[in-house]
């Protein structure tokens, strides 16, 4: 009797060994949950930082841009106060072809600068920033003489487009050609006279082109 006492019970054994292979699986699914978890919050902190370093990125590209930008401009602004200078020390009267070229080539310049800061968002407005106007208007001297010679160039355009109407009656006459039969002298009836009246449209449109060029 006392030694069935002492000889364990073997219908306990199976259900010891359930219970630990449970919890064996229930720490198991813990362990992977756990790991699942980890995995998700450090791939959404690498999207987090690597979001940020793009930002950066994408800042320092701008700033290196808008500083380019700002660099340009304020070359070809520093060739029109040359020259403004110059105009003042030499007292000049007017621009040479090559100098009235630089001048547009650099206001179109300018103006393309202040576009692409305005709208890359970097534009900080005066006194850091100036617009074509603002530039212009400290250019006393040489706006004025860009205007005298835009205004004598289109001029001198116009007179020998008029020259080029009028050549052949001139090369007629100059050639000992009879000239042209001039219209029959108005009966004394009394027609209506047509005279004719000096045309000054193409010098209003060389003045509008003056305007427009100055702005």
């Amino acid at each position: 009797m006392l030694g069935a006492a002492l000889t364990p019970d073997a219908s306990q054994t199976p259900d010891a060994m359930n219970l630990t292979l449970v919890l064996l699986i229930f720490f198991f699914l813990v362990a992977v949950l756990g790991a699942a978890v980890f995995y998700y919050l450090t791939l959404q902190n690498l999207a987090a930082v690597k979001r940020e370093v793009n930002k950066l990125r994408d800042q320092a590209d701008d700033a290196r841009a808008s500083a380019l930008l700002r660099n340009e401009r304020a070359r070809c602004y520093q060739q029109l106060l040359a020259l403004e200078a110059d105009i003042q020390s030499r007292q000049r009267t007017s621009l040479s072809h090559e100098e009235t070229a630089m001048v547009e080539v650099n206001r179109e310049e300018i103006q393309h600068c202040v576009i692409a800061l305005k709208k890359s968002g970097n534009w900080m407005g005066l006194p850091f920033d100036l617009e074509w106007q603002d530039m212009w208007g400290n250019l006393p001297q040489l706006r004025n003489l860009y205007r005298a010679t835009v205004m004598q160039a289109d001029l001198g355009a116009d007179t020998a487009a008029m020259t080029n109407i009028v050549g052949p009656d001139s090369t007629n006459a100059a050639a000992g050609m009879s000239p042209m039969p001039e219209a029959p002298s108005r009966s004394a009836a009394g027609s209506d006279v047509q005279v004719q009246q000096p045309d000054n449209t193409k010098v209003m449109a060389a003045a509008m082109k003056n305007m427009m060029r100055s702005s």
